[in-house]
């Protein structure tokens, strides 16, 4: 078989042969530099202390307040024609301790921050699956690109070799000078295509630099010969079933109406009355002026509070809170209809994909099979070079197409395992089990 059918494969394994970093080590660089991934853990951290702090409400409260003053006091007399000084200092502390007895807003508020941590968990671990998904398209968005050069410098050297011939051909009468005309074409078009898959490969690279923070020189590739993996259970309704249980952003939804449901009885709750009980020691000594005195004495008490009327405003918190409920609702059937939706959608994609990069594949040895019969009737003078020409732009082309499907494959499987909430750091380490070591 002829070597220029090979040159573009043969180019892209050297072209990777050089201490390459593969998908696992990016995917740890990520994890430590993506600074929206860094942002996600913090908003997590800030989110889970919604709980300590409702909780410290029900808690017993104890406070320390003293006082020292000095009191300077003239009284003047025009009678007597006299001024008595009365100087003295006023000292005093107090200890109390409350305890909440009942209080149905604390009570709310406590089961509201135990759905709203429960949310931030669930938006914190799709921010973990958002990560996964980003690495893996920027990674094999760099691949991708990075055959589209390699095969677009094959194919101007391809074309390059014709235009030669072409010209060798017309110097003794066996061609025309369309033939060459042609030839120079297409080769100045692939000196414009070669450009532009360069700037499509910095591109790529940039993004990926994005999420490490730093440059990547060369990646492991994927092996030519791994194996595409189905879809497991085969059966998309056990896939959307999963999705409904486990999808992430969709509990993050069924959590907001938790909370949104728990905010409505707290708005509600200034309605009823309170109860706390309260212990207090006081110490109070006054020495100087006329009348020094010493005082101390404990107190106990119980404290209720009954609520009459308020301006309104707790009948309006309620209203508005229920509005909050009903509209956490609606967005969450939103979310449980995209949810089924995009948990079909990736099933099928991903037998989609199985099914074109085999096509793709079988695409591609046609194609090689056409460019070699292209130019063995070329050399015997019943094709000519824009049929040459022809074929090899449909090889290369059909290069390109096969391996973005197979890049595009594996990351539409880690797409329909985000959808159903199984994705998992594994994942990225069996892809890893895909590539060149």
């Amino acid at each position: 078989m002829n070597t220029k059918i090979f040159l573009g494969f043969t180019l892209l394994l050297t072209s990777y042969s050089i201490q390459a970093e593969d998908l696992s080590q990016i995917f740890e660089l990520a994890k430590k530099n993506d600074p929206t991934y860094g942002a996600a853990i913090s908003e997590y951290y800030a989110a889970a202390e919604a709980s300590p702090k409702a909780w410290a409400g029900v808690k017993p409260q104890i406070r320390l307040s003293g006082q020292y003053a000095e009191i300077l006091n003239q009284d003047s007399s025009s009678i007597f024609s006299t001024t008595t000084n009365q100087d003295y200092s006023d000292n005093s502390y107090s200890l109390s301790l409350t305890q909440t007895i009942y209080n149905k807003a604390q009570f709310d508020a406590i089961a509201q921050a135990g759905a709203q941590v429960m949310q931030a968990e669930a938006v914190y671990g799709n921010a973990r699956y958002d990560l996964i998904l980003r690495v893996a398209q920027r990674y094999f968005d760099v691949l991708s690109e990075s055959a589209s050069l390699v095969f677009a410098k094959a194919e101007k050297k391809a074309i390059d070799q014709q235009l030669d011939q072409a010209k060798q051909r017309f110097k003794v009468g066996l061609t025309a000078i369309t033939d060459v005309l042609e030839a120079q074409a297409r080769y100045d078009q692939s000196v414009s295509s070669e450009i532009e898959a360069q700037r499509l490969l910095d591109l790529s690279n940039e993004s990926l630099r994005e999420i490490t923070g730093q440059a990547h020189n060369k990646l492991s590739k994927v092996k030519d010969d791994h194996k595409l993996v189905s879809p497991d259970p085969l059966d998309m309704e056990t896939w959307v079933k999963t999705a409904l249980e486990q999808n992430l952003l969709l509990h993050s939804a069924q959590q907001a109406v938790n909370a949104a449901r728990e905010g409505k009885d707290l708005a509600n709750a200034g309605h009823y009355p309170t109860l706390d009980f309260e212990a207090k020691y006081d110490d109070r000594e006054t020495k100087g002026g006329i009348f020094p005195s010493t005082s101390n004495g404990t107190t106990l008490a119980l404290k209720l509070n009954i609520p009459i009327y308020s301006g309104g405003g707790t009948s309006a918190a309620g209203r508005e809170a229920a509005a909050r409920y009903q509209q956490s609702k609606q967005l969450y059937e939103q979310q449980r209809r995209a949810t089924e939706r995009l948990t079909r959608n990736s099933y099928l994609t991903v037998l989609s994909a199985i099914s074109q990069v085999k096509a793709l594949k079988q695409a591609l040895r046609s194609s090689q099979s056409a460019l070699e019969a292209t130019q063995a009737g070329f050399e015997v003078g019943t094709r000519t070079a824009v049929d040459v020409l022809n074929s090899q732009q449909d090889m290369y082309l059909a290069q390109r197409n096969y391996i973005r499907a197979r890049h595009t494959y594996i990351v539409n499987t880690l797409q329909l395992k985000q959808a159903a909430g199984t994705l998992k750091d594994e994942d990225m380490t069996l892809i890893n089990a895909w590539l060149d070591s």
